[in-house]
């Protein structure tokens, strides 16, 4: 069941010593967890295959938005199993079994081998495969002799970002008589971003007419807004340009909604969710509230939105009633 896999997955990073948020029951990823700066958002299901594009590009935007790195736990892909200390990827992102997400997190063993269309590859150190080769006094062409493979792929290697079988790797090593597999990088941190055409797009792409409402109330005040579909959250905002205040103003998760019982619900996930990413949490409600406030979650009434002048007088608001 998927609840056993997220529990098992929820141990080991507990076990590493991250704190991690409430399962998001979502769409989008499950679980957000940091150790120090390290920030993971994690996606957690039996079959890697059944993660489609678009929750793909909305669990790499929130991580884009929370300097996070986004995970794909699993147990297969179609009818096999994940192999253990292989990554797989699913849309550009990593995708591992528990077994290899313990050995990196708790044990320290970095995984070298990936899976790609064809079988698995390891990436080659081009520049120290090019100070051993030149230090036997070797020219490509002993190399490719000796291998079975073309002068042209060895130049490759050498060039750098060309991977290769684990066996001409290997054979490589022992010809050469030095390491040159790379550990492979899962920590990759959204810091480049999606697509610029992504990154554009702000209230007008919110699911619901409600939340192309407030937040565009949002954007004429000068929020900038990244939408998050599938998420707990309806977007991330930022009081100031993305390039600035991604790093070191505060970020606000920000939720839209009706007041209901689900909301309260996913407020208090939210609140968990800020916690962890080091954010601040809001929902803007439709309607009457009954609180101001659900854990560190502040709730501010559309009517109320609508008299805030600047993205500054909407933090003091929030900030007077996280004190109260």
């Amino acid at each position: 069941m998927k609840d056993d896999l997220i529990s098992q997955v929820l141990g080991i990073l507990q076990n590493a010593g991250f704190i991690v948020s409430q399962r998001c029951e979502a769409r989008s990823f499950d679980l957000a967890a940091r150790r120090s700066e390290v920030t993971l958002l994690t996606k957690i299901m039996r079959n890697i295959d059944g993660l489609n594009e678009d929750v793909a590009k909305s669990i790499k935007r929130a991580a884009f938005c929370l300097l996070a790195s986004p995970l794909v736990i699993g147990e297969r892909k179609g009818a096999s199993f994940l192999e253990d200390d292989v990554v797989y990827h699913r849309y550009g992102i990593p995708a591992l079994n528990p077994h290899t997400l313990y050995d990196y997190f708790v044990e320290g063993v970095d995984p070298y081998v990936y899976s790609a269309t064809g079988g698995v590859y390891v990436n080659i150190d081009g520049a120290a495969m090019k100070m051993a080769r030149e230090e036997k006094e070797l020219s490509l062409g002993d190399i490719a002799s000796e291998l079975g493979i073309s002068r042209r792929s060895v130049s490759k290697y050498e060039e750098g970002g060309t991977s290769t079988t684990i066996d001409i790797a290997l054979k490589l090593e022992e010809f050469l008589d030095t390491v040159l597999i790379e550990p492979l990088e899962l920590l990759n941190a959204e810091s480049e971003g999606p697509s610029s055409d992504v990154l554009k797009e702000g209230a007008d792409e919110a699911v619901s007419s409600l939340e192309k409402r407030i937040l565009g109330m949002m954007e004429e005040i000068g929020f900038e807004i990244f939408t998050t579909s599938y998420a707990p959250f309806s977007a991330v905002s930022f009081p100031e340009p993305p390039s600035k205040a991604r790093v070191e103003c505060p970020k606000i998760l920000t939720g839209v909604s009706e007041y209901t019982e689900r909301m309260i619900k996913q407020a208090r996930i939210v609140s968990s969710l800020a916690q962890v990413t080091r954010t601040k949490s809001v929902f803007v409600v439709n309607g009457n509230i009954k609180y101001v406030q659900i854990e560190n979650t502040v709730l501010i009434g559309k009517d109320e939105l609508k008299r805030i002048k600047d993205p500054e007088e909407f933090t003091e608001v929030m900030e007077e009633r996280i004190k109260a």
